[in-house]
């Protein structure tokens, strides 16, 4: 949804709305998230303060997410509050500059609309962990088969039934 920032009152302005599933599109090369399993629903409050503009906002979707070691589907669900902040004037690079600590949490946009779609992309994957694990005891694959030790194991060789992250942490002891 695109949002005209000149149409925001001074006092600011408060939306909400619903996105259903089939909203979901992956364009941050983002394959954790497969996508929605439910509605997600969100609240955008916008305030222009000067020459920045502040986001604060909140979302709570329920997500589908690949997990990392065995490959399988699995949901976990997502609530957030988060702060944006905008600049509507144009970013002025130079080569070396020190970023405050504010301006950590500064974007730029080049026209005078707010993409809220993008905001809470954004949003979601900043508040997924590192590693999307289906289970805190994930077996994995195997890396020679593919098996899916969760599931079952598998007929290869003896040394090749440890998942391959056990592996890792075996050998660096």
């Amino acid at each position: 949804m695109k949002i005209d920032l000149t149409k925001i009152p001074p006092g600011g302005k408060k939306i909400n709305f619903s996105l259903e599933p089939g909203w979901w599109k992956p364009d941050f090369d983002e394959e954790r998230i497969v996508g929605l399993d439910s509605p997600l629903s969100a609240w955008l409050e916008i305030c222009p303060t000067g020459e920045k503009i502040v986001v604060d906002g909140f979302l709570s979707a329920r997500l589908l997410l690949r997990c990392d070691r065995c490959l399988e589907t699995y949901t976990k669900d997502i609530t957030t509050d988060f702060r944006v902040y905008l600049s509507m004037l144009p970013f002025k690079g130079e080569a070396e500059v020190e970023l405050l600590e504010n301006d950590l949490n500064l974007d730029f946009i080049d026209d005078n609309f707010l993409d809220s779609d993008q905001i809470i992309k954004e949003q979601l994957i900043l508040n997924l962990p590192m590693k999307t694990l289906c289970s805190d005891d994930c077996k994995g694959l195997c890396t020679i088969c593919g098996c899916n030790f969760n599931i079952a194991r598998c007929s290869c060789q003896s040394g090749y039934e440890t998942p391959l992250y056990k592996q890792l942490e075996t050998s660096k002891k």
